[in-house]
């Protein structure tokens, strides 16, 4: 029999010293020439482990629960909230491998398999954003010598595209509105009125609205941004109509003062059915998602003469104004030339607020 092996109950067993220590374990087979490649490879990791410190196979698993404790309190909550969430979309792909495992080329792969589910070059962005931090934090800990996520060119292989904007048009939004719950079709108003993302809508809390100043507080935007916007007849009249649930700081809520959840979906799957029914009665309907009121807002924010396309930049909490100046495409010449001015009028009305007041 081969040195440093022996056999019990028909399974072949290692049985060998590194630096004065002993080490047996199963080699889980009752081949003996699977069981020496197995041996080979089993001293050659210990031997790594214990003369150069390297580190042994570590799950991804545990990868990403140490990630967890450390970055949880490191970035905002809604970034970890989003780092979750394209974790575990990719557990599958990872779950079976050892964080030593995660090459570029497996993560090229996971890219594949992303697109061929049909998800956006822009969600597959996110996640391998999530899937780098738990990588670098396995670095930290000397798991891996590097992050094989940083020598990926993301832009050449995951281009970042601008989605083309569609504004949902008033025959469409009148073909769906009867049909949503009060509530939702409320969020879906206060959007187009404030321009405000859904997680800020659903996030808004009472304490957060001031009536006498007229604002309403954005604690938490996109990055953890505090901004304020203001607070326009039709956003109040809307707020009014939101029945406080007592105990619970939410403005739009369900059940028994949770935070409204699902709005994206139920949309989504609403206009979807009116799409259907409307093709059967070749009746032209345009679908729109939750977030295209944020475009409209903007579009007649600037239509309306209420500020500048800086005073836009703020309002919406854009990071730089190159994506703001995309809403000038919808503007007449005139219009844009006025939007581009710092002399906008700002604290105009919009018309959908002078017809609130009216």
């Amino acid at each position: 029999m081969p040195k440093n092996l022996y056999v019990r109950a028909g399974i072949y067993w290692a049985r060998f010293k590194v630096r004065g220590v002993e080490y047996r374990e199963s080699l889980r087979t009752r081949s003996e020439r699977v069981a020496v490649k197995r041996l080979a490879l089993l001293r050659e990791q210990i031997e790594d482990e214990s003369v150069f410190g390297a580190a042994g196979p570590v799950s991804w698993a545990d990868a990403v629960l140490s990630w967890s404790q450390r970055i949880s309190t490191a970035v905002g909550s809604q970034t970890y909230t989003r780092y979750l969430c394209s974790l575990r979309q990719v557990r599958g792909h990872f779950d079976p491998l050892s964080v030593q495992q995660i090459s570029a080329d497996v993560l090229k792969d996971l890219i594949k398999a992303r697109r061929r589910a049909g998800v956006k070059n822009a969600t597959i962005r996110r996640d391998l954003t999530a899937i780098s931090s738990v990588l670098d934090n396995a670095a930290d800990e000397g798991w891996i010598s590097d992050n094989p996520a940083v020598g990926l060119n993301r832009r050449r292989i995951v281009p970042e595209r601008i989605e083309r904007i569609v504004l949902p048009q008033e025959a469409s939004i009148a073909m769906v509105f009867p049909r949503l719950v009060p509530r939702v079709r409320d969020l879906c108003e206060f959007t187009r009125e404030t321009g405000l993302r859904l997680d800020e809508v659903t996030g808004l809390r009472h304490a957060s609205i001031d009536r006498n100043e007229r604002t309403i507080t954005v604690e938490k935007g996109k990055g953890d941004k505090l901004r304020v916007v203001p607070l326009t007849k039709i956003a109040e009249a809307i707020i009014d109509r939101q029945p406080r649930y007592i105990g619970k700081p939410w403005v739009f809520w369900k059940d028994k003062g949770q935070r409204l959840t699902e709005v994206s979906s139920r949309l989504g799957d609403l206009t979807r059915r009116v799409a259907q029914k409307a093709a059967r009665e070749e009746v032209e309907f345009h679908r729109f998602s939750h977030h295209d009121f944020r475009h409209l807002f903007a579009v007649e924010y600037l239509r309306s003469g209420r500020g500048s396309i800086y005073d836009l930049q703020g309002e919406l909490g854009h990071s730089t104004i190159t994506v703001t100046e995309r809403y000038l495409a919808f503007l007449t010449p005139d219009q844009a030339k006025s939007a581009k001015s710092v002399m906008a009028q700002r604290g105009a009305h919009s018309p959908r607020s002078e017809a609130a007041s009216s």
